[in-house]
């Protein structure tokens, strides 16, 4: 005897995909987040170029804070998409996003690529240098030489993310929901 009735796991929402059938790549989770029919393809991008701006953002700590301070001040925002963005510096990236902010602060402020990192003795930045006063002072006086072109580098860098996130994710998704427009006006009538 077959049950017709859905099931209360059906009634609750989309099903799990079947097994042995392929999850959807990044590609096509990144594309249903920008075909989502709610939000303008500039909220998109704006969506994107915060993350990205936050990525680059050299105020290391802070990022998921920034994150959770837009989504919450500004509901227009695709809040998982500029989180993704914003993970664009992680662990992985963290070292070469600040080398390339710190010689791009070097570089604007006339510097050139001289970048002298002789008297930072990296051994004696931990943890606890940063719970005492005397700690925090000690590591301040180390990476003096290097914090102001850090700091310039990774507010342009941040500034640039921005402006090529945004453009070029409204852009990609105007195109995108151009290219799928009848089958978002089909999905747009079907009755909930």
């Amino acid at each position: 005897m077959t049950d017709t009735a859905p099931s209360a796991s059906a009634a609750a929402g989309p099903a799990a995909p079947e097994p042995g059938l392929p999850r959807p790549g990044h590609w096509a989770r990144l594309k249903a987040h920008m075909l989502h029919p709610e939000l303008t393809p500039t909220q998109v991008g704006w969506s994107m170029g915060l993350g990205l701006s936050i990525a680059f953002n050299p105020l290391l700590g802070l990022h998921l804070v920034m994150v959770l301070i837009l989504c919450f001040a500004f509901r227009g925002l695709h809040r998982p998409l500029m989180l993704a963005a914003s993970f664009t510096n992680n662990p992985w990236t963290l070292v070469p996003v600040a080398t390339g902010s710190t010689y791009l602060g070097n570089l604007l402020m006339g510097r050139g690529l001289d970048l002298n990192l002789g008297g930072v003795d990296w051994t004696l930045i931990r943890w606890r240098s940063f719970t005492s006063r005397e700690g925090f002072l000690q590591v301040a006086g180390m990476l003096k030489p290097i914090l102001a072109p850090y700091l310039l580098g990774g507010f342009a860098i941040s500034l640039l993310a921005f402006v090529v996130g945004f453009f070029v994710m409204r852009r990609l998704t105007e195109r995108l929901r151009a290219r799928h427009a009848e089958h978002l006006a089909a999905q747009a009538s079907e009755p909930s």
